[in-house]
């Protein structure tokens, strides 16, 4: 089966990239990094996050496979990166800066695709947003600790979702009480749970 990424980027492209393989929680990006590639996920999902001048981590938003990373940063849309990391395993195609700047920059309909991907992805976030808004927190934090787990284990801070989710640290301990007492969740360690999936997924936003 073809890949997107081998109908847009031409073969003389794909041979002078790399495939990397990062691991659950192994960082792709660092924060205010200088990137020497733009990367493009082949397999896998992943989490970015911010880091505030207070030193406090927000959960951002999530990328899946066909995204890209690092696309705003190489059109100086955005100045500084935020930070990625792996859920599970994630596999990118990693395009060389040099490769991009002299080449994929400079070709039409390289950009049209990235600002159509860019444009799509604003959607998506809008919609995500939207629907996630008209439902109680018990179902939007069933659908996030899904979405963050690796192998039936989560292990996000609190501190970390309280501002992606909207709520208080208290409420938020409440919900994450409530679940544990309804056998959705074990708790394992500091902030460290077993989730039951099959339960856990009839909570699920996106299932509808």
């Amino acid at each position: 089966m073809t890949s997107p990424i081998q109908e847009l980027l031409p073969v003389s492209i794909l041979d002078q990239s790399k495939v990397l393989t990062f691991n659950n929680n192994e960082t792709i990006i660092q924060e205010n990094q200088n990137l020497d590639y733009l990367f493009y996920i082949l397999k896998g999902r992943a989490k970015i996050y911010h880091n505030t001048e207070n030193g406090k981590t927000i959960l951002l938003h999530f990328l899946n496979q066909n995204d890209w990373i690092g696309e705003l940063t190489f059109l100086e849309i955005e100045e500084k990166t935020k930070y990625v990391a792996a859920i599970g395993t994630v596999e990118v195609l990693a395009i060389p800066k040099k490769v991009v700047t002299s080449k994929l920059l400079n070709d039409p309909y390289f950009l049209k695709e990235l600002s159509q991907f860019i444009g799509k992805k604003l959607l998506e976030r809008t919609n995500h947003l939207i629907k996630n808004q008209g439902y109680q927190l018990k179902y939007r934090l069933a659908t996030l600790i899904i979405d963050l787990s690796h192998h039936q284990i989560y292990c996000e801070k609190h501190t970390t979702i309280v501002d992606y989710l909207g709520v208080s640290y208290r409420h938020l301990l409440q919900i994450f009480k409530e679940f544990q007492e309804e056998g959705y969740l074990e708790k394992i360690g500091h902030q460290t749970y077993i989730i039951d999936y099959h339960k856990l997924k009839k909570l699920y936003i996106f299932n509808n």
